[in-house]
């Protein structure tokens, strides 16, 4: 699979998340790419983690976590 390709489905998976209201609560960075967690309480499945393994995915829920933080350049 491209490069390209892996980013649009784990960029779609949290896009599908987020727009669900879950937000996201933790992030533990490995050497195999990044678990993100994520938490909704209004959701039946309150926690949902996400192995991101693209470098650009990772950027991009980096823009999401500043977004969610109210933090503005």
């Amino acid at each position: 699979m491209s490069t390209y390709k892996e980013f649009l489905i784990e960029r779609n998976q949290i896009d599908s998340l987020i727009k669900k209201g879950y937000q996201i609560k933790n992030v533990r960075e490995t050497l195999d790419g990044a678990y993100v967690d994520f938490e909704n309480q209004d959701e039946e499945e309150k926690f949902v983690t996400l192995h991101i393994m693209n470098a650009d995915t990772r950027k991009y829920f980096g823009t999401l976590i500043v977004k969610q933080l109210g933090i503005y350049f």
